[in-house]
């Protein structure tokens, strides 16, 4: 038998050629072959870090970019960004899936208008999870995003509309918003069948320039924000809450979030109106917490240097399960090399 060049060996990378060698090593030598274990993947360290029995000095990090296309030139800007960066999950981005503008709704009764939508007006975005599964799914975790219905709904009419809408008539609003819920349940579970993970689930509309008030918080965007964190507990095993801060700050944020779902909570840098660190967010929500860099701060403008130094504070004061992340999605115009000296940062900080 001949004995396969070096070259192929490499080449060909499968676990027969593995097997082929140490055969003709044992035959030449009378030496047993080594045994050899799969080093962990992105896959496995996602794992590691949603298994709360789970101990490991990895910390797995990523960053979160909108990139605006369609179709096979998105497919191509998730995969090249992913792995440009070596983050640790696949985040498909919700790039142009918003709800249609509704000229129907303009007053508060008008809400019962607001559709359904069929699976086929998602279809654009499943086409990008299928590709990206086929690709990636061997070696990293597929998470889709999911806009809660309060953000598809201010997509549909005017935010300011929708938030005196909520005050005059929280109930004629609420007929909309559970229509909204569900077009978004058809996508879910879609991307489910597609072959997703599991879901970032975001929430907005409690701010304080929203809807601060607790009753119609709850009543209005709490009760639909529940109803798909329940569908992605039943489709996904991975699901991460974003309470997101785009929009504006909060107050009484850990009344309002604390019985939120999810394997993960990406949180904001502040709330009640200080500062929230991780080991804060650790503490009050007894889960892996994702976030902690200013996506304006040095990450976006800063030098390389500058990156580290954050970073490393940042890491310092770290709670054990973290996902090293921005509080939100970062500019297009975030350099590459920022992102990547971040993430290699993390994934070495307990290494050594």
């Amino acid at each position: 038998m001949k004995k396969p060049s070096r070259r192929e060996f490499i080449k060909s990378g499968s676990l027969g050629s593995l097997a082929l060698m140490g055969s003709l090593t044992a035959s030449a030598n009378t030496v047993a072959p080594r045994k050899f274990s799969p080093a962990p993947n992105k896959r496995d360290r996602m794992l590691e870090l949603l298994d709360p029995n789970s101990k490991s000095n990895y910390i797995p990090a990523g960053f979160f970019m909108h990139f605006n296309k369609k179709g096979d030139e998105a497919v191509r800007a998730h995969l090249n960004y992913f792995r440009a960066t070596d983050m640790d999950f696949v985040k498909v981005q919700f790039d142009g899936m918003s709800m249609p503008r509704n000229e129907q709704i303009k007053e508060a009764k008008d809400w019962y208008r607001m559709p359904i939508l069929p699976e086929s007006w998602f279809e654009p975005i499943i086409y990008i999870i299928r590709n990206l599964v086929r690709e990636l799914k061997s070696e990293a975790m597929i998470v889709q995003t999911i806009f809660s219905p309060y953000q598809m709904a201010k997509e549909a009419v005017p935010w300011d509309m929708l938030v005196e809408h909520v005050k005059q008539d929280p109930e004629a609003v609420c007929r909309g918003m559970e229509n909204v819920a569900l077009s978004i349940a058809r996508f879910m579970r879609a991307a489910a069948k597609a072959g997703v993970d599991g879901f970032y689930t975001c929430s907005q509309g409690g701010e304080t320039n929203r809807i601060p008030d607790f009753a119609l918080f709850n009543r209005t965007i709490k009760n639909y924000d529940m109803m798909l964190y329940k569908e992605a507990s039943e489709l996904a095993s991975c699901n991460i809450m974003h309470l997101c801060d785009y929009d504006g700050d909060y107050v009484g944020f850990a009344d309002r979030f604390r019985d939120y779902p999810g394997h993960v909570v990406s949180v904001p840098l502040k709330a009640d109106n200080q500062p929230l660190t991780l080991k804060a967010a650790s503490e009050l929500f007894k889960r892996p917490i994702l976030g902690g860099l200013d996506r304006k701060g040095a990450i976006a403008t800063g030098t390389v240097e500058e990156v580290k130094k954050a970073t490393t504070k940042l890491l310092e004061n770290a709670p054990e399960k973290l996902f090293l992340s921005a509080n939100c999605t970062v500019a297009p115009t975030t350099p590459i090399e920022n992102l990547k000296t971040a993430i290699q940062l993390a994934h070495q900080f307990r290494q050594g």
